[in-house]
């Protein structure tokens, strides 16, 4: 099965996180979007933000090329949703793979905003609860 996992935030390199995505997947897309509307700086990224970003990819596609999986990470600007779905599409995966690590009730629209552009399945796993 091919699937897109786009790195959102830094806990998709968490470990229960990454046994999903290779229990799923023989290969695997990861997408970084580098996404101009979602800056605090009106003048564009902070440096640190982009380079936790591209630590945060280069310590998933590790873990999962750890378990033998063919694994290609990419770079886009752009939209963030607008970008997972042309990836998708592009790549014609099986599905996206998103990862609800925070555990933020609001993922589901996130969810429903992706699903209502392509008819890919997206699948959120979900993190386990900060206690």
């Amino acid at each position: 099965m091919r699937v897109l996992v786009p790195i959102l935030n830094p806990s998709y390199a968490q470990e229960p996180f990454i046994q999903h995505v290779v229990r799923e997947a023989s290969v695997v897309y990861l997408l970084l979007v580098l996404d101009p509307k979602s800056a605090h700086n009106p003048f564009g990224f902070k440096t640190s933000e982009i380079m936790l970003g591209r630590e945060t990819v280069d310590l998933v596609k590790s873990k999962i090329k750890e378990h033998k999986r063919l694994c290609t990470d990419m770079l886009e600007w752009g939209d963030t949703l607008e970008k997972m779905v042309q990836i998708a599409e592009m790549k014609n995966v099986d599905k996206i793979l998103l990862y609800n690590g925070e555990n933020n009730p609001h993922f589901v629209h996130t969810i429903n905003d992706i699903q209502s552009r392509t008819k890919i399945p997206v699948e959120c796993v979900e993190g386990e609860s900060k206690k």
